[in-house]
């Protein structure tokens, strides 16, 4: 992958395993809520800093991707299909 998108997970990989929607739809919601309540659209570009932001904290707990979707996975999935559902400008 390239560097600017290494962070992704390949959704090919997920398989999209029962409950996935509904937890990727959950954590969407909260990340649309944190942002809107900051006074911040959800577009591609604040998406991308907000999953920028979230991945620095999971490398300074010392989180690494395993083969599990856990939470931080969770997040991480949801936030990166938000940005793909957004247009391109």
């Amino acid at each position: 992958m390239p560097p600017e998108t290494s962070h992704l997970i390949p959704l090919a990989r997920v398989g999209w395993a029962p409950g996935l929607h509904a937890a990727a739809d959950q954590h969407a919601s909260a990340v649309r809520d944190i942002l809107v309540a900051s006074g911040l659209e959800p577009d591609r570009d604040t998406l991308s800093e907000y999953l920028d932001g979230f991945l620095s904290g999971c490398a300074e707990t010392g989180w690494t991707l395993g083969p599990q979707l856990d939470w931080h996975a969770q997040r991480m999935l949801a936030v990166q299909r938000m940005i793909e559902a957004v247009p391109p400008v």
